[in-house]
């Protein structure tokens, strides 16, 4: 077993992992190191990764079974698992999916079963903008007043890639009519419980658009008002990417939200591995 450290990116979330192999090849018990500071970090950071699809997908699979993205368009060919996201070019044809994740969410929130986690490793990056953002939904929930709390206790948010789509990918392709079937209205808790470790987070994205038993206009209010409370900078960690660095993100506890860059001077290529979910579990408060 080789020696792991964490060092912490904020005072409350997210570390950098330091001392594993660049190919994230590693022993059991090492593993389960790297595992536990996952689950006790929310996200992490891994620095001057050399992974081959190969490996990126290997790691992923021991956190748990991967989600292929559908459609397929921007899959890896030959590797399903792996989205390419981002403004590469190959041949003069687009490989990866634009400007996707800006906004805060959690990938995967409009399904009945959202994503666990996410894997994305920086291929290509550009030499400023394009940076991501972090939210610590667990530290956005401790903090919530208390009136607030017992005012969404045990109530659920609609998600909906039908009603939203128009708004958070204007540059794309309007939804066809298999795609609003395949992609229904979903309810998902509010205050979520974590599966692993029995911590509640405030579960809430782009894609939420009314709030069980309120009128539509409470409803909105009330997810702009923590969407907005969830945006405070004690609650955010800013990413600047660097050529080789990955991060891995638990979705179940945090929220995150891509930045622009120059898409006319630089070229951004990022490679993501993505675990399947388990159905949200509602919170007792």
């Amino acid at each position: 077993m080789s020696a792991i450290e964490f060092r912490k990116l904020t005072p409350t979330f997210g570390a950098e992992v330091i001392g594993v192999a660049p190919t994230l090849e590693m022993d059991d018990e090492t593993f389960r190191t790297v595992e536990k500071g996952w689950y006790d970090n929310s996200i992490l950071l891994f620095r001057g990764l050399n992974m081959t699809p190969e490996q990126h997908i290997a790691f992923t699979k021991r956190l748990g079974p991967l989600h292929i993205m559908t459609p397929l368009h921007f899959n890896l060919p030959g590797h399903p698992e792996v989205l390419v996201i981002g403004n590469a070019q190959e041949e003069g044809k687009p490989i990866g999916l634009p400007r996707a994740g800006m906004g805060f969410h959690s990938d995967g929130e409009d399904k009945g079963i959202p994503n666990a986690g996410s894997f994305l490793h920086g291929v290509i990056v550009p030499d400023e903008g394009g940076d991501t953002l972090f939210a610590d939904m667990y530290g956005a929930w401790d903090a919530l007043p208390e009136a607030t709390k017992r005012r969404v206790a045990g109530r659920r948010a609609c998600y909906s890639r039908a009603r939203l789509h128009h708004v958070h990918y204007p540059h794309l392709p309007p939804l066809t009519d298999e795609q609003r079937r395949d992609r229904p209205d979903v309810w998902h808790p509010i205050a979520r419980r974590h599966p692993v470790t029995g911590r509640t987070s405030l579960f809430i994205g782009r894609w939420a658009c009314e709030v069980e038993g309120m009128s539509k206009e409470e409803g909105e209010e009330l997810i702009a008002e923590l969407i907005a409370f969830a945006q405070q900078p004690q609650f955010i960690y800013r990413h600047t990417w660097k050529a080789g660095d990955a991060m891995l993100w638990d979705n179940r506890c945090t929220q995150h939200c891509a930045t622009g860059f120059d898409e006319q001077k630089y070229t951004r290529r990022m490679q993501r591995t993505t675990l399947e979910g388990t159905a949200p579990i509602l919170a007792e408060i």
